[in-house]
């Protein structure tokens, strides 16, 4: 897919169904899309995935209605497909930390969403070290959650990462880290009508584990120091907003994998952090 005018595309498509729930599943299957590939890609670009995207541009007209006074709130939870006047209170005050009724006197001070666009510079200086290297095929051993593809959000895996380094985990995985590549490893793909992500380590050892297999691939490993979530999701921009069309690579996003090392805290602290880049092969 031409990735910035298909995202674009796509955003219009989302902007004519802010009220409805949708299937993104569905959607992406009838336009011929690898749903994995396109969720890499939108949430690299638009820096949430798609259904945050929507989320938040329906909480922000629906601010703008409050604001501009000509409905009543009842009126404007119908239109958007609130089932009663309470649930629809308790997602705009997730939203915007306040009722619903603080609008008017708030509202300059909301985190409103605009509808995106992009800007895409070509890259003249890397601003991130990346070398090549092909990696064949290796078992990765750890802790795995699966989502549903509507239900997935772009901060789950650190949430999820957080969850396992404030129960002690991490170093548990660790000790099972001999395979070639070292460090805790965030692999994310699309499988079984979902997302599946695996927080682990690289091992040949048996453990009370589940595993999975890595695809072989070119790499282009993308390196810096920083906060892991942070880190991670400026290198993505970067990759995707101008390090490609320098490079014109065919990026493979159907899959996507981050490497972190660090010697106390993998989420808030500094890190090493890389994102392994998988390219598509040359037949």
């Amino acid at each position: 897919m031409e990735t910035v005018n298909f995202v674009e595309k796509f955003i219009i498509y989302i902007e004519d169904h802010l009220r409805e729930r949708i299937d993104y599943d569905r959607v992406l299957e009838g336009m011929g899309v690898e749903p994995k590939s396109f969720i890499t890609i939108f949430t690299s670009l638009a820096g949430m995935t798609p259904y945050e995207y929507q989320t938040r541009r329906r909480m922000s007209e629906i601010a703008h209605e409050l604001y501009a006074g000509h409905l009543r709130l009842i009126d404007i939870a119908k239109y958007y497909g609130y089932r009663d006047i309470e649930s629809f209170k308790h997602e705009y005050f997730n939203a915007f930390g306040i009722s619903p009724y603080e609008t008017e006197r708030q509202f300059n001070t909301l985190d409103l969403q605009e509808r995106i666009s992009f800007e895409v510079v070509p890259v003249d200086c890397p601003k991130y070290p990346s070398r090549s290297v092909y990696m064949d095929s290796f078992r990765l051993v750890g802790f795995v959650r699966r989502f549903s593809l509507d239900d997935y959000r772009s901060g789950m895996k650190y949430d999820f990462l957080a969850y396992l380094e404030e129960n002690d985990m991490l170093n548990e995985l660790l000790r099972y880290n001999d395979g070639a590549v070292k460090g805790i490893i965030l692999h994310e793909r699309y499988v079984d009508e979902g997302m599946e992500l695996t927080v682990g380590v690289s091992s040949t050892l048996a453990g009370p584990f589940e595993e999975t297999y890595t695809e072989s691939s070119e790499f282009v490993i993308f390196e810096s120091m920083g906060s892991p979530p942070e880190v991670s999701e400026d290198i993505y921009r970067y990759i995707f907003r101008r390090w490609r069309f320098k490079e014109e690579k065919d990026l493979n996003c159907n899959f996507s994998m981050e490497v972190l090392k660090s010697r106390n805290d993998f989420v808030s602290g500094d890190a090493k952090v890389q994102v392994w880049q998988a390219l598509y092969q040359d037949l």
